[in-house]
């Protein structure tokens, strides 16, 4: 039975939730740069301004920190494109509602996405079983299932044509990433908010034009000019 003496008040709560949240921004910062080997535990105390043994009171050590900033970074880009998902619009609306909010989460915390991006482009050893690659890959592949069910209502509405759904939402988050992914190059192939807005929105409307059956199509054929806009305006693009 816990003793007076062991509980904890709920100022000291909040206390230890602050500094445990230093500590990961910090940490993020580390491995969220070019070069995330350089993160030790040392490195990261100072940046948080703790003691190096404030950040093994909450962190077992530099894995279990790497998997907490991980989850953090998926965790809030779930929250974003899950609320877009689970509205109450058509599913056509819920795709491009989902788009914009995924391109928010990398503009808005663009330290989180990176972590999550050099996580998921890069290819290394590391065991495929180590948590941090399993925790990616359960999160990813819920996230393109929760896609895939939003394409799956589309279909069964008629706003698209029958594809299959899991197909074409792994195409989709994998092109996506790999527009923003540019935005983070450090060379000539860099392309800036501008640019990338742009590529995204020509590109997804492109898919939804081969994609959307005929009653969400305008007289020239092409993805209804409504659509067309709330698209464009979605990813912060220049409304045509």
């Amino acid at each position: 039975m816990a003793t007076a003496e062991s509980k904890s008040s709920p100022r000291q709560d909040r206390r230890k939730a602050r500094t445990r949240a230093r500590i990961l921004d910090a940490a993020e910062e580390f491995f969220a740069s070019s070069d995330p080997e350089s993160a030790t535990i040392a490195r990261i105390a100072e940046a948080a301004d703790v003691a190096v043994a404030t950040v093994y009171q909450h962190f077992v050590g530099k894995d279990d920190l790497h998997l907490a900033v991980v989850e953090r970074a998926l965790e809030h880009n779930e929250r974003q494109v899950l609320a877009a998902y689970n509205s109450e619009q058509p599913p056509v609306l819920k795709l491009i509602d989902a788009a914009g909010a995924y391109l928010h989460f990398y503009l808005e915390s663009p330290q989180l996405f990176r972590v999550i991006a050099l996580r998921q482009g890069r290819v290394s050893e590391e065991s495929t079983d180590s948590p941090v690659a399993v925790i990616m890959a359960e999160r990813v592949d819920r996230m393109t299932q929760a896609l895939a069910r939003v394409i799956t209502e589309a279909i069964d509405d008629g706003s698209l044509r029958p594809v299959a759904p899991l197909d074409t939402a792994r195409f989709l988050w994998g092109a996506f990433n790999g527009v923003i992914g540019l935005a983070l190059r450090p060379d000539r192939l860099r392309l800036d908010e501008h640019e990338m807005r742009t590529a995204l929105a020509q590109g997804i409307e492109v898919i939804f034009d081969g994609l959307v059956g005929d009653g969400l199509r305008g007289a020239d054929g092409r993805l209804a000019a409504e659509l067309r806009h709330r698209l464009h305006t979605s990813l912060g693009d220049n409304p045509r």
